[in-house]
């Protein structure tokens, strides 16, 4: 005990930590003496500010200073306007925009749209968000993998209208209770954002263009299993938990082409799920080509065809949900699948110049209200 009191190096520390601590209770007193000046001795609350009031010079404690506080010159000041609700477009018909952020998936960030709540709620719709969720991402399969490629944080706005059903009675493009007319999707994987327009040229239906005019969808060509369709609606591979093809959109009794020279293997097999079926077997190759969902086939299994022959009419047999061509590619008759878009040849499709100026004014309205 006795070296505590004497060894100098520890009479040293304890007179620095006395003076330590005086001057901690020194700063401790300065800051509650700043505290109570600031607040009154009685250590109350704010209190709301006096606002004087024709009639009480002195003032009261009535009204708040925010409710009617005087400007510059004694007049009293206008009162805070109320932010007002923007109207949500609701009818048939008009052009409504709404956005969708990706939280964890693709089709869940559209039944958190707040907009698309209030129209599903005043059209009585209540699968408005799935119904456009798989609508946009028809249109997006030719950019990303809805699968693989979102990331949280993806937006998307977009452009659709509720048709009327009027309209859908007298349309002869099997049109959905709503149409997507402009997508925007901004990628953070590819770092970048992609533009889509509903557009119909002169003469022509409406189809979907990116903003250089350029048309979405490849078009397989000089041959094509069918060539007056609607719209592609599913290409390989973009849902679960696989597809083996692509989608044709289309009237029933729209005819269908053989794409190669061969002979018919067999038809109308599992017809549950395919509906009435063809399926050939190209000459000199191991390429097996499947054409499914028919609603007449105009072969017979044996037979030769050529291509370019009508072997049937597009239909909406078997496990189908709207008419439509699936058209499918296999190596050998259950061998590996082929993209038809990659076997064949395709050509890309370009507005002409003529519909330049008219397409580029279309994009600044439907950017306009996408803002």
């Amino acid at each position: 005990m006795t070296y505590l009191f004497t060894n100098p190096q520890v009479k040293k520390w304890k007179t620095l930590f006395v003076l330590s601590f005086c001057l901690n209770l020194v700063l401790m007193s300065l800051i509650v003496y700043d505290y109570v000046s600031k607040n009154g001795e009685s250590g109350k609350k704010d209190e709301p500010a006096l606002v004087q009031s024709p009639g009480n010079s002195a003032g009261t404690a009535e009204q708040p200073a925010a409710a009617g506080a005087a400007e510059e010159g004694g007049q009293p000041a206008e009162p805070a306007e109320a932010e007002k609700e923007v109207p949500v477009k609701t009818e048939p018909g008009e052009l409504i925009a709404a956005s969708a952020v990706i939280e964890d998936n693709f089709y869940n960030a559209f039944n958190s749209s707040e907009t698309l709540k209030k129209i599903a709620k005043a059209q009585g719709m209540a699968n408005l968000a799935d119904v456009i969720s798989a609508h946009v991402g028809r249109l997006l399969i030719w950019d990303i993998v809805l699968r693989n490629d979102v990331r949280k944080g993806d937006k998307i706005d977009f452009v659709f209208r509720i048709i009327p059903e009027e309209e859908k009675r007298t349309r002869n493009d099997l049109p959905d209770v709503i149409e997507i007319i402009a997508v925007k999707y901004f990628s953070h994987k590819f770092s970048k954002e992609i533009s889509i327009y509903k557009y119909a040229a002169k003469d022509s239906v409406a189809k979907y263009y990116y903003s250089d005019g350029i048309m979405l969808e490849k078009v397989i060509s000089p041959v094509a299993p069918i060539k007056n369709y609607i719209q592609i609606t599913s290409t390989i591979g973009d849902r679960a938990p696989k597809h083996e093809g692509i989608d044709f959109k289309t009237n029933v009794g729209t005819p269908v082409y053989a794409t190669v020279d061969g002979t018919v293997s067999r038809v109308n097999w599992k017809t549950r799920y395919n509906g009435y079926c063809i399926e050939i077997e190209a000459k000199g190759s191991p390429y097996v080509f499947k054409y499914l969902h028919l609603s007449e086939v105009k072969v017979e299994p044996g037979q030769k065809v050529t291509v370019g022959q009508q072997i049937a009419a597009s239909g909406n047999t078997g496990k189908s949900t709207a008419p439509h061509l699936h058209y499918q590619i296999n190596i050998g008759n259950k061998g590996k699948v082929v993209d038809p878009m990659k076997y064949h040849k395709t050509i890309i499709e370009k507005l002409p110049s003529s519909e330049r100026e008219n397409f580029k004014n279309r994009i600044a309205e439907l950017d306009d209200l996408m803002k």
